[in-house]
């Protein structure tokens, strides 16, 4: 694990492979550890850069609020910080509205974007069904331990079939989040900065190639929003992975990663 300087905080990295740069830019609370599957995968044939978001990990968790553009502006300062010009992108949920920052405050920074399980945010975005609200809700209650509420994020984040039939997974998964657990002011932060997108007005203005990709069972951000990401972007193409959630790239990495290497390499 590396540190990169910038903006006023640090942000942890790793960095492997060769080749053209890949940049995967996690969700909310997600830490460069939980993409071991995609790593594996695309360092076979790309520089593949993870790290963890300000507010999460080992990054710098800030007492400030912080913005989603900031959260950007920390994406290009690590490039800076690699002497990377350009870049392709898989962001996923919060990580996908960073992505779409980037392709449109920092458009030559980009080559290809990848947005997953996202949306441009605002109140046109297509809410989570009442009782997924009410679980999220939930996890707040102080008199709930983190394993429980670990798991009943899990039950939100994860589709109904992973969850039957992968229990060993879902395990693997558990122990990782409650490993790398948000503090409250990450947690406070990190949301806060997502509460306030909404970039749906400027979705006209993205010019790189991109590729919309999310689960068909997603309760968290319900397909129907990476469908109009699709509408409002010229020329993006929209892949739903059949039977999975809102972790769909966890749930179904092989399709996943060779969605991604085909999509990059074109």
């Amino acid at each position: 694990m590396a540190r990169a300087k910038m903006n006023d905080i640090e942000i942890t990295y790793n960095i492997s492979g060769s080749g053209d740069p890949v940049v995967l830019i996690g969700g909310f609370g997600m830490v460069k550890e939980g993409w071991a599957q995609q790593v594996d995968a695309l360092e076979k044939h790309f520089q593949v850069i993870t790290f963890d978001n300000r507010g999460a990990g080992g990054s710098t968790v800030p007492s400030e609020p912080f913005t989603i553009a900031d959260m950007a502006a920390d994406v290009a300062g690590l490039l800076d910080h690699l002497g990377i010009d350009k870049a392709h992108f898989f962001g996923v949920s919060m990580g996908g509205l960073i992505t779409q920052t980037l392709a449109l405050d920092y458009p030559d920074r980009v080559r290809r974007a990848v947005l997953g399980c996202t949306s441009h945010g605002g109140r046109h975005a297509v809410q989570p069904a009442p009782e997924v609200m009410q679980t999220l809700a939930s996890l707040g209650d102080p008199g709930m331990s983190p394993e429980e509420a670990a798991r009943k994020r899990l039950s939100v984040v994860l589709s109904d079939r992973f969850i039957r039939e992968e229990p060993e997974k879902v395990e693997e998964l558990l122990k990782l989040s409650l490993q790398y657990r948000l503090t409250p002011e990450g947690t406070r932060g990190q949301m806060q900065a997502l509460s306030y997108f909404n970039v749906k007005k400027r979705l006209g203005e993205i010019r790189c190639p991109v590729l919309v990709i999310t689960g068909d069972e997603d309760r968290m951000m319900p397909p129907e929003n990476s469908r109009l990401l699709a509408q409002g972007i010229a020329g993006a193409e929209l892949y739903i992975v059949k039977g999975a959630g809102h972790s769909f790239f966890l749930e179904k990495p092989e399709e996943v990663n060779r969605v991604l290497i085909d999509f990059f390499q074109k």
